[in-house]
């Protein structure tokens, strides 16, 4: 009771600068939180765009009506196991259909060209899903499948772009807890002069290291705690509008994981283990004053 009370102290004789130091704590913990949530949840993302690719494999001219579903099989089977989300054929007439929409004049124009049509416009084979590098390869093996292209070379720029912004993520995110850390220990270093009376006269009744050191590490957890619940109550009210608006941006960021009451838990706990080990080693600070009072 009377450590609880020593570690107290700080709170009584200079409670501005210990709320303000939760304060900033909370703040920081928010942004470090943040932070890690975007490098985590961009991981999925990169991956599926690194996985995720759509090939469109362009049917010859001389490929009869009747032929259409064999060569569609033989795409099929040329993939072998790979995980193919979606696979269909598209002819003349659904390709004119899906152009009414947007261009109805053309739609009309091709529909107008009678048996020149087929020459024209042309027929495709769309594969999307997991596929592996060599698919389009694979592909153009096929007989009856004049070319192949792919989808998995447009978002290399926009692959790269997220991996850099993760690292981004990743090192903003260890500075600030590198802050943190240094202005909490600072905090106890601070602290450790309101000790000095009472931790000398514990050293000289033979207290041991963990004894003095023991008020240091509680005020510690304490504005770390504090500063962690602050860090939980905006994470708990901001984090879903921010997630949607960020998800909102994209299609691309449809996997971004949603805010959920974890990432709120761990930063209360981050708070309480960043006060416990600054306040350790605030502590030292003490330990040296209380060594030298007692001299």
């Amino acid at each position: 009771m009377f450590l609880l009370r020593l570690s107290l102290r700080p709170w009584r004789l200079a409670p501005v600068s210990q709320v303000s130091s939760a304060a900033a704590v909370g703040v920081l913990l928010l942004l470090v939180g943040f932070l890690a949530w975007m490098q985590a949840g961009l991981k999925p993302v990169v991956a599926r765009l690194q996985g995720e690719q759509v090939v469109t494999a362009y049917l010859a001219t001389d490929v009869e009506s009747q032929d259409e579903s064999r060569v569609l099989d033989q795409v099929r089977q040329s993939l072998g196991a790979q995980a193919i989300s979606e696979i269909r054929l598209v002819g003349t007439q659904e390709f004119i259909s899906n152009l009414k929409g947007q261009y109805p004049d053309l739609s009309r124009e091709l529909q107008e060209l009678g048996s020149e049509t087929r020459a024209i416009v042309p027929r495709y084979v769309s594969i999307s899903g997991m596929l592996a590098n060599n698919a389009v390869d694979s592909v153009k093996l096929v007989s009856g499948i004049e070319s192949a292209e792919s989808s998995k070379d447009r978002y290399a720029h926009i692959v790269g772009a997220f991996s850099a912004l993760r690292w981004v993520a990743k090192v903003l995110g260890v500075g600030l807890i590198l802050a943190l850390f240094t202005g909490l220990i600072h905090l106890s270093r601070m602290n450790a002069y309101l000790h000095q009376d009472a931790l000398s006269v514990l050293r000289i009744w033979g207290a041991t290291e963990l004894t003095l050191r023991a008020p240091s590490m509680i005020s510690g957890v304490i504005v770390g705690a504090l500063g962690g619940f602050l860090a939980s109550a905006g994470w708990l009210t901001a984090a879903s509008w921010l997630v949607h608006h960020v998800r909102s941006l994209s299609p691309m960021l449809r996997d971004l994981p949603s805010a959920s009451f974890g990432w709120a838990a761990a930063l209360m706990l981050g708070g309480m283990l960043v006060g416990l080990f600054a306040g350790a080693i605030g502590g030292m600070s003490s330990d040296v004053a209380a060594a030298e009072a007692g001299r």
